[in-house]
């Protein structure tokens, strides 16, 4: 009988979040490929879009593959050899999806070498990302994986896309990162002891004896979102971009989803006048919304109100609800946002 070696347990290498890692990867590449000057019509533009999408495809059902393996390596005994063959069968997997991603990899960058030396490059309408930027991420509790149904690690997969997004940035960016709700469970202080949730709670938060008596009070904004730098910073070296890598390491889910007062904050704020375009990341229904405090229209009229300085907003939904594209509030909060404010909506 085959026995299994000891040395080789493809989950010492914490390979779920390897894969989590590799979704917002591809995440990742699909907001950089539209940044580009690559016309939206573009065939060869579509043609990898597609292909994203299946190599996304796969990497879940890889993943989900993964978590299946795991769940019966603790109910078996290790020495079975049908055990072991399913090991080496989703390893096999893994090292398919990571080949796909890189040959998707190459392809993007033979077409925008391609294009980048065409006469049309001028004259094609692209949708292009500012690079004045405001990043806002939700840190409600169902972007952890034992928070919602599909048991999917959604902030992991958007951390690993912003940092990959930071990464292709150059000197000309300048950009911030404001996360909402801002409890102090939302940061990791064990491993982040010096990161301190800014701004500061005012005077009116202070008076409330319970923290969700203050957070439920609409017209403060107690606890609802925090930020970074409170402005937008350039990125003029790696040192620049380390600060940001480390700090979004830090960020962990809990509690609801303030969208409102967070977008309020970015678009009205004299902190970010001189942003020109709002990258948000979400994976669920906001607060007003699910508490029926406003309809979706009335929330998308304020929010357009609020955006008097015609910042570009561009949407990503996270988990299989929008990847999916189901007819819920949540796909179609994000997807209208961003259609009425110059932006895009991506489905992750």
């Amino acid at each position: 009988m085959r026995r299994i070696d000891r040395n080789f347990n493809i989950f010492n290498l914490s390979m779920l979040d390897v894969m989590t890692g590799a979704l917002g990867a591809v995440m990742a590449i699909m907001v950089v490929l539209l940044t580009q000057k690559i016309g939206v019509e573009n065939e060869s533009c579509q043609d990898l879009k597609s292909e994203l999408m299946t190599t996304t495809s796969e990497l879940v059902n890889t993943r989900d593959e993964l978590v299946k393996t795991r769940e019966e390596l603790q109910k078996e005994a290790p020495d079975k050899p049908t055990t072991y063959e399913k090991i080496v069968s989703v390893a096999t997997l893994i090292r398919q999806n990571i080949s796909d991603i890189n040959n998707t990899i190459e392809s993007i960058k033979k077409v925008k070498i391609d294009f980048s030396s065409s006469p049309e490059e001028k004259g094609v309408m692209a949708f292009k990302i500012p690079k004045n930027v405001v990043m806002l991420v939700d840190l409600s509790g169902s972007m952890a994986p034992d928070k919602n149904d599909d048991k999917e690690d959604r902030l992991s997969q958007v951390k690993a896309a912003i940092k990959m997004y930071i990464a292709s940035m150059d000197e000309d960016y300048k950009i911030d990162i404001v996360f909402f709700p801002a409890f102090k469970e939302n940061v990791d202080s064990a491993v982040c002891r010096d990161f301190t949730i800014k701004p500061d709670l005012d005077q009116a938060c202070l008076k409330y004896g319970r923290r969700d008596d203050a957070y439920d009070n609409e017209s403060l904004s107690c606890y609802k979102y925090g930020f970074f730098e409170g402005a937008l910073k350039p990125l003029l070296n790696e040192n620049d971009k380390y600060y940001f890598y480390q700090k979004v390491s830090c960020l962990k889910p809990y509690h609801d989803t303030p969208t409102k007062q967070a977008l309020e904050f970015v678009l009205t704020s004299s902190r970010y006048a001189s942003a020109e375009g709002v990258i948000l990341f979400s994976d669920g229904e906001p607060d007003v919304l699910r508490k029926k405090i406003l309809t979706l229209d009335q929330f998308l009229s304020s929010i357009k109100k609020m955006n008097s300085s015609g910042k570009k907003i561009f949407t990503v939904g996270v988990g299989s609800e929008f990847r999916n594209k189901a007819d819920t509030t949540a796909v179609k909060f994000l997807r209208d946002v961003a259609a009425q404010n110059s932006g895009f909506f991506l489905g992750f």
